[in-house]
């Protein structure tokens, strides 16, 4: 019985709405939530198991044994219509994850679906809500450590600010539509790390945050994301929303270290942080430079 449960899970992988990981994407899946009823991949999976077992029982398809009634389960759910139960409002601004994107959005991504259940009760999307407030540690320009800071996204104002004082004008206001966020784990050595870009005096500036909290921090990203759909649809009423939910965030296409040379003809070479972002190359001293 066990050998006839396993060879029809195998049947159901092979399902095209089966054959990639209902989470993350990635085509192969070898593991499988029962009670939820689907098919995910082996770090997903691991995901899985953080959420508790009250929430996802999860199995290897191919070392696990599986009863008759878990089989079943899996029958009469599968990828694309658990994805149908979970899935039902997922803002346009939400940055579904793929097999690539940092372990904090995708952990997030799992919690949000089966745990906290976003995509059903639209109450818990804060980060559509316009407005959002509340501290991350920033690094400090001078000191390259980091401190607690205040911030407030408002994109009614088209501002996202921070605070060195609580009480007192903010120490700097940057333009929710001129900024850029993106994760960046390894440069901060925090999972829950973000980097955000953004102009000031014809240059471009880095600021480097963290949040203790994985939720707190994609809540940010996705806030971000949120205000900057809704003020490009104000200033383009007529383009496609998809189309627009492109431009909202962005990855750097490359980024590493480089030698450069000085101008001068006895300047030698020295080790560079170059990064290409969007059709702009930029070189720093190292990543964490703020300007």
């Amino acid at each position: 019985m066990a050998e006839e449960n396993r060879r029809k899970l195998i049947q159901l992988l092979k399902l095209p709405q089966n054959s990639h990981c209902a989470d993350c994407g990635i085509e192969g899946p070898e593991w499988a939530s029962y009670n939820i009823g689907i098919f995910i991949c082996t770090q997903c999976a691991g995901f899985h198991r953080n959420l508790g077992s009250h929430i996802s029982k999860v199995k290897s398809v191919f070392l696990d044994n599986w009863d008759s009634t878990q089989v079943e389960l899996m029958e009469n759910m599968g990828n694309d219509k658990a994805q149908e139960k979970y899935e039902i409002d997922v803002p346009l601004c939400y940055k579904r994850p793929c097999s690539t994107d940092v372990q904090v959005l995708k952990e997030q991504w799992i919690q949000a679906k089966y745990d906290r259940q976003e995509f059903l009760h639209t109450e818990e999307q804060i980060y559509i809500k316009g407005f959002m407030e509340g501290h991350l540690w920033k690094r400090g320009k001078e000191d390259g450590k980091f401190h607690l800071r205040k911030f407030v996204l408002n994109e009614a104002e088209d501002t996202f600010k921070y605070y060195v004082k609580e009480h007192k004008e903010p120490k700097a206001v940057i333009r929710i539509s001129e900024l850029n966020a993106t994760f960046c784990p390894m440069k901060v050595n925090s999972a829950n790390a973000m980097q955000i870009t953004y102009i000031k005096d014809g240059t471009t500036r880095n600021m480097f945050v963290y949040s203790d909290d994985g939720k707190d921090i994609v809540n940010w990203y996705m806030a971000i994301r949120s205000a900057k759909l809704n003020r490009l649809q104000i200033a383009f009423p007529k383009a496609d929303i998809q189309e627009l939910a492109q431009q909202l965030t962005r990855e750097f296409l490359k980024e590493g270290w480089l030698k450069k040379k000085g101008p001068r003809a006895g300047d030698a070479y020295r080790r560079r942080w170059f990064t290409l972002d969007n059709r702009r190359l930029m070189y720093l001293t190292n990543p964490l430079v703020t300007y």
